[in-house]
């Protein structure tokens, strides 16, 4: 990889190692044979892949140290998913870690909810979160999947849509509301009965899941509450994971900009590179700052990661991540949209990430209602 946008400055000792780390294994062993092998999966993982990433501790990072993991925090999960970005990683590690295993650490302690910890840690088992329902475009708060105790547990019925990471899961993190009208977060494990799991692939070749549930009678109950807790609870869940996908969409931006910049100083127009134009050389500086700048906001953000900064940082990056996969498509001409030729992945990937946790638009209006004080 060529690293002038690989921006490392300003990380700690242990941060700096992390991200040493996973441009090493990067650049060593991971590939377009590797990339292309777990995009074929059924489940677009390859497992020994993700068997790699768990003893590397990549799986581990953000699980508590009581739970068989490292006790790394946000801010250190998003310096690996900035490389993860930058080396066009299509392993759920972002969607496994940041946003359902962060989750579940999140929850109060029970027997179950320890042992699938420490199976994350592992890389024993993946887990899953699926936030949204049906015409509900990234709202968590409109739940209509219902739940109902029974003399083994709970029933659930109902769907959930787009679940990124889902396919090949083995377990499924749901919202649903009670019989007595609160709302509870649910476990349900992949082989349980009246469980349809309807897989698709994303615009860039990974792959994500719709849920069906008709009829689940052994779904697990983790934690109950009122709106306002559960809701906390998802929401919280949902900055992180804006925060690390936008992370990981820095490292992405950042590599596809190297791309470009090796691209036009060796495409000749006239007898000489177009990269000697100095609109050219204007383009590539205004693409190299937008970057930095959002580099610098997600270690911001990663650092405190409220809901007005999370908020902030995905409408940022939602903007600039169209921006540079314009920018590389007009610099690069129609080569550039070819499924052959490198930059053509990078772009796939940017305009999927503009969209995938929300899209600037609705960023923005969170972020405008937080900033107003009226509910989101």
């Amino acid at each position: 990889m060529n690293n002038i946008t690989n921006t490392t400055t300003g990380l700690n000792d242990d941060q700096q190692m992390l991200a040493d780390s996973a441009i090493r294994y990067l650049e060593r062993g991971y590939a377009d044979a590797q990339r292309i092998a777990s995009t074929a999966h059924i489940h677009g993982c390859d497992p020994a892949r993700w068997a790699e990433f768990a003893e590397l501790g990549w799986l581990a990072l953000a699980i508590p140290e009581e739970s068989g993991g490292l006790g790394g925090s946000l801010a250190d999960f998003c310096v690996l998913a900035e490389q993860l970005g930058r080396g066009l990683v299509v392993e759920p590690v972002v969607a496994g870690a940041a946003l359902a295993g962060m989750l579940l650490a999140d929850l109060p302690p029970g027997a179950l909810q320890g042992s699938w910890l420490a199976d994350l840690a592992s890389g024993a088992k993946r887990l899953a979160f699926a936030p949204w329902e049906q015409q509900a475009r990234h709202q968590p708060a409109a739940v209509a999947m219902r739940a109902d105790a029974n003399e083994g547990g709970w029933s659930l019925q109902g769907g959930k849509s787009l679940a990124p990471g889902a396919a090949g899961a083995d377990g499924f993190l749901l919202a649903a509301r009670t019989g007595g009208g609160t709302l509870g977060l649910f476990l349900v494990e992949r082989q349980a009965r009246g469980l349809q799991v309807d897989a698709c692939a994303l615009y860039d070749g990974r792959h994500a899941c719709a849920l069906r549930l008709e009829g689940v009678t052994d779904a697990s109950l983790l934690h109950e509450g009122s709106d306002d807790e559960i809701l906390q609870i998802i929401n919280h869940a949902l900055d992180r994971v804006t925060i690390a996908h936008a992370a990981e969409t820095v490292g992405t931006m950042a590599q596809a900009l190297d791309i470009t910049r090796d691209y036009v100083g060796t495409r000749k127009q006239f007898g000489r590179a177009i990269a000697t134009n100095q609109v050219i050389q204007h383009r590539l500086v205004d693409l190299f700052v937008e970057i930095e700048e959002a580099r610098s906001l997600v270690r911001a953000a990663s650092s405190a990661p409220t809901p007005r900064m999370a908020a902030a940082c995905g409408a940022y990056i939602s903007q600039a991540a169209r921006h540079v996969w314009e920018e590389s498509i007009q610099l690069h001409g129609a080569i550039g949209m070819t499924e052959e030729y490198t930059i053509g992945r990078y772009v796939r990937r940017l305009a999927l990430a503009a969209s995938l946790y929300g899209d600037s638009h609705h960023h923005l209006s969170r972020l405008a209602a937080i900033s107003l004080g009226e509910p989101v």
